[in-house]
């Protein structure tokens, strides 16, 4: 029991350094604010919340992303913040910035709702904890441990789940402000110059005296 109890007790104090840290990345980014205002909700009444929520995943959710839900639930950046994927994702377009809405609220069963009225989009794989883009939901791989984006507005030939982190720590520590996007996207490789062998340039002006009216005079 002693060893038990003290591996329990590392987990805890990993999770709080964990959280600590998540915490002051989040004040770089320039701090959250709570978007709609909601009623605060006690300690007691979110952990019944939460346990609803696992009662109908049949899965406990990880105890830094419950810290996060008690914390932040209902709270949005105050400045433009997402996270950089390194996966396409065709509603993005040529961006590779995952814009992040707001944290999903536990007050009035909000998030418990969303996961029972998307059963088709989330079963009890997966717990939403954040809105992406509008209608589209940052969520937690309860079997992988991972983060994904989720949409339901996704054609028959895309993919409507897109893993984007291995990690709720790794998700968490590596959102950024929208600037950023423009550092990783100068530091990407880019085609400066091309250049032709003569061999090569010879087939080409062969194929064209045979084929098109553009020949050498």
């Amino acid at each position: 029991y002693g060893l038990v109890g003290s591996e329990m007790c590392i987990r805890d104090s990993n999770n709080m350094k964990t959280i600590e840290t998540i915490n002051k990345h989040f004040k770089t980014l320039g701090g959250l604010y709570n978007i709609s205002h909601e009623k605060s909700l006690s300690l007691h009444d979110l952990e019944n919340e939460i346990r609803s929520i696992e009662n109908y995943l049949g899965k406990d959710v990880p105890k830094l992303l419950r810290d996060i839900l008690i914390k932040y639930h209902g709270y949005s950046f105050n400045n433009e913040v997402g996270f950089n994927v390194t996966t396409h994702i065709p509603i993005l377009g040529n961006s590779i910035f995952l814009e992040f809405g707001q944290f999903l609220s536990l007050y009035q069963k909000d998030l418990f709702d969303i996961l029972e009225n998307n059963e088709d989009l989330f079963r009890t794989d997966f717990l939403p904890f954040a809105e992406a883009t509008p209608g589209d939901y940052i969520a937690f791989n309860m079997q992988e441990q991972s983060v994904y984006f989720i949409s339901h507005d996704f054609s028959e030939n895309e993919q409507s789940h897109i893993k984007i982190a291995d990690s709720l720590k790794d998700y968490f520590l590596h959102l950024c402000e929208r600037a950023e996007e423009k550092e990783v996207l100068e530091k990407s490789p880019k085609i400066i110059s091309v250049r032709y062998s003569d061999e090569f340039l010879a087939i080409i002006q062969k194929w064209k005296n045979k084929n098109t009216s553009n020949k050498e005079s």
